[in-house]
């Protein structure tokens, strides 16, 4: 049996999908305790504050082409390399248009801002969109092989670089950090580019412009919203209070990074999954995999909760320990995220990207709004709690989306249980965080649970219902 098991060619992709992340992931993760101890909690806050501007460009710049790939590869699939050489030349023209009205706005109206930080933003963001676009493609045609390394290499490389440069210099130690991500994915970028931009069909590549933009223009919004939700608390924590603070802030949403490795990993397996399975209208098989797929995600989210105090002990001086209250509500406003993932992945199946996006953009709007009136008095733990209300919000409205598109997938009963041992565990972090030894005991007990509900439960309900 366990012979078939490693066979198993979804055991292998998965396998292999989880060691990138993790080997990915790690490479940040680990490298973190270096970076906060490399540069002051300010440059620190700078950094991420860049980083969730470039994540809204990226959008911009791409015009959210990258969302189309998914539907055209399973309508264009054997003409897929022609598909992606029309959005490439489309998202070319949108990065020329926007680089000149950014630079001239700047120039004229916002003089105050380093013009060299815009630069580099931009270049780094139209980069960025270049790989994410390899990365939806590898993904869709499980070239798991490529999209590991794609996935890996570019941040090994990038810390690295970082790293020597942060040693050789004492001043402006953010821009150590961010040469290095805008060199790195814009000769990635323009590699894939050049490979990619000159195959075309004449014929089709005027229907590919129209594809491509009737389906990305809405996500445009829904793209937006998403990356306001995961990005603006930081970039507005910084305006209203201090980078130092947004530091702090930014390193709490790193220690999620472990639960990111899991969920990146299953998602890369689950979306061609689902996609095929609901193709073939196999209803029950999609319906009894989500459980399993919660279950591993609440999992490593409730075991990272208990233990997460230590944790943050190690990857960062004691100036930054002061946040290890506001974990279990990034946590929690995580586990929501996943959880609308699985409602948006079937409104991607159905191509409902206007309610998407409408969906996305009242929730970001939402978000804005409690960001603005909480941020500039409570700070840290204001931006935390909005984004969980966000999270929460945009998981109900996507899962009611979700079922008048298909009311025979994602019954609320399955998420009661998850919701309430997430909550459980919150009660338990904060009635017992001083209590080392009983935090990491339960954190165990919820392991040995979820390895028994995923390998002995379900053979004993076979057992028993073989037996009556």
């Amino acid at each position: 049996m366990i012979k078939s098991i490693f066979k198993n060619k979804s055991f292998k992709i998965t396998s292999f999908y989880l060691f990138g992340n993790i080997f990915d992931k790690g490479i940040l993760f680990l490298t973190i305790p270096i970076f906060t101890r490399l540069m002051p909690q300010n440059d620190f806050g700078i950094v991420n504050t860049y980083l969730s501007v470039v994540s809204i460009l990226t959008i911009t710049v791409g015009l959210s082409l990258s969302s189309s790939i998914r539907h055209a590869y399973m309508d264009y699939k054997t003409d897929i390399k022609n598909y992606m050489s029309a959005i490439f030349q489309i998202s070319s023209f949108s990065f020329l248009i926007i680089f000149i009205v950014s630079i001239i706005i700047v120039k004229i109206f916002y003089k105050e801002i380093d013009i060299t930080i815009v630069v580099l933003a931009l270049v780094h963001s139209y980069g960025l969109f270049i790989v994410s676009c390899m990365n939806i493609l590898y993904m869709m045609r499980v070239d798991y092989i490529k999209k590991t390394l794609l996935m890996s290499l570019l941040n090994v490389f990038i810390t690295v670089f970082s790293i020597i440069l942060l040693l050789q210099v004492e001043d402006n130690e953010y821009l150590s950090r961010i040469i290095p991500y805008v060199l790195i994915y814009f000769t990635v970028g323009l590699f894939f580019y050049l490979k990619y931009v000159n195959i075309r069909n004449k014929k089709s590549v005027k229907n590919y412009y129209k594809y491509a933009l009737k389906i990305s223009v809405p996500l445009i919004f829904h793209g937006l919203s998403t990356t306001v939700l995961f990005s603006a608390d930081r970039i507005m924590l910084t305006f209203y209070r201090s980078a130092s603070e947004t530091g702090m802030y930014s390193l709490i949403y790193s220690l999620c990074m472990i639960t990111i490795v899991f969920k990146a990993s299953l998602e890369s397996l689950w979306i061609p999954w689902f996609n095929d399975k609901i193709n073939k209208n196999l209803i029950n098989d999609i319906n009894s995999a989500v459980k399993k797929y919660i279950i591993i995600i609440l999992t490593v989210m409730i075991c990272l909760l208990l233990v997460s105090p230590e944790i943050l002990h190690i990857m960062a001086p004691k100036e930054y320990w002061g946040g290890v209250n506001i974990i279990p509500v990034v946590i929690v406003a995580s586990f929501f995220m996943f959880l609308y993932s699985i409602s948006v992945n079937l409104e991607y199946y159905y191509k409902s990207t206007k309610m998407i996006a409408i969906n996305t953009i009242s929730v970001a709007i939402l978000n804005i709004i409690l960001n603005i009136i909480f941020i500039p008095k409570y700070g840290a733990i204001a931006a935390a709690l909005t984004t969980l209300v966000s999270y929460l919000i945009s998981f109900i409205v996507h899962y009611l989306t979700a079922r008048k598109l298909d009311n025979r997938l994602f019954e609320y009963k399955i998420y009661i249980v998850p919701i309430l041992m997430m909550g459980s565990s919150v009660i338990i972090f904060y009635n017992l965080s001083d209590n080392i030894l009983t935090r990491w005991i339960v954190a165990s007990g919820i392991f040995i649970w979820c390895i028994f509900r995923l390998t002995y439960a379900s053979k004993l309900n076979l057992f028993l219902k073989n037996n009556n």
